[in-house]
């Protein structure tokens, strides 16, 4: 450059107009968390239920995270240490039935799987079974509490005899089995010795929802015994559940006595035995879950924040058990 010349300039590049704000919602992606929020009309060869392509896609994850409100009786429920949230059950009974399908819990407890029924959409007819009267008397509570909702049966005695009455519940009479069983014998304690009870609260767990019956399943002394009552138990569902229907089994797995049980293994193997036959697994976290330091600061205890949902099938053919 000449001395006295001007400095040349590169020209500026013309400014960008700004961005117009798209007038359509960006595409949402996939949230494993909540459903899709609209239902539409389901497929034509649908004959399992009543949802559209979108819900049936989302039930079929196999982790579930939830944070259910506290609705439907909750405050009486939760008598009831392993109550089952309504809307869980729902999407079970949703998924699992058509509009005029007929739900057995043979575990019923405080009712949590005949709440879900009866908030169905549409409500499906459901009958539960339970051994202890106390909890019974909560589900009638809760009925009597929310008129609005449809009325269940809720019968009490041993699912196991219930099973077996094949006059009043014949072959194939219920097209879907949701439950909730005794997770093994009762045992004052699991994941602890008790040793730190007085000065840590947080390691203290009472979970005796048992009854005085000596036919409850909680109640048969040995894990063995236990398994061999639900076994038994099995055998009545699968005579009572329509070919090709399906049954779901809550389960938590447990640790006892220094060793980590998978239960939910040892319960399908079981299952099996009695000619059901194992489709799948959820595993369920439900959120706010209570941590516990069971084995600090020495030792290596999990807290079972998850509990799992074994999807089992009846075939369609006969089969000899």
């Amino acid at each position: 450059m000449k001395r006295g010349g001007r400095k040349k300039v590169p020209a500026k590049a013309p400014a960008k107009a700004p961005a117009r704000a798209s007038t359509q919602a960006p595409a949402k992606p996939a949230d494993l968390d909540s459903p899709p929020p609209v239902r539409k009309p389901k497929h034509p060869r649908n004959t399992l239920n009543e949802l559209d392509g979108e819900h049936w896609l989302y039930f079929t994850r196999s982790i579930l995270k939830t944070s259910y409100p506290r609705e439907f009786g909750h405050d009486l429920r939760k008598r009831h240490g392993a109550n089952k949230p309504p809307r869980l059950m729902q999407a079970l009974v949703e998924f699992f039935t058509r509009a005029e399908g007929r739900v057995l819990d043979p575990f019923a407890g405080v009712g949590g799987t005949l709440v879900g029924a009866s908030i169905a959409e549409p409500p499906r007819s459901a009958v539960g079974f339970e051994i202890n009267p106390r909890w019974a008397e909560v589900y009638a509570e809760v009925a009597a509490k929310h008129p609005d909702l449809p009325a269940q049966e809720m019968v009490v005695g041993d699912c196991v005899a219930l099973l077996s009455d094949a006059e009043r519940y014949p072959d194939g009479c219920f097209d879907f089995i949701a439950t909730d069983p005794p997770y093994n014998v009762h045992l004052e304690r699991t994941m602890c010795d008790g040793k730190y009870d007085a000065t840590h609260g947080n390691r203290k767990t009472d979970y005796d929802m048992r009854s005085d019956d000596p036919k409850d399943l909680a109640n048969f002394g040995t894990y063995d015994r236990f398994l061999d009552g639900m076994e038994a138990a099995f055998r009545g569902m699968f005579r009572v559940l329509k070919p090709a229907g399906y049954l779901a089994l809550i389960v938590r797995n447990a640790y006892q006595d220094g060793e980590y049980l998978f239960t939910h293994v040892d319960l399908a193997r079981r299952a099996k035995a009695a000619g059901l036959v194992p489709k799948g697994e959820i595993v369920w976290y439900q959120t706010g879950s209570r941590l516990r330091p069971y084995g600090y600061p020495t030792a290596y205890v999990p807290n079972i924040a998850h509990q799992f949902v074994v999807i089992l099938q009846k075939p369609r053919g006969k089969r000899k058990v």
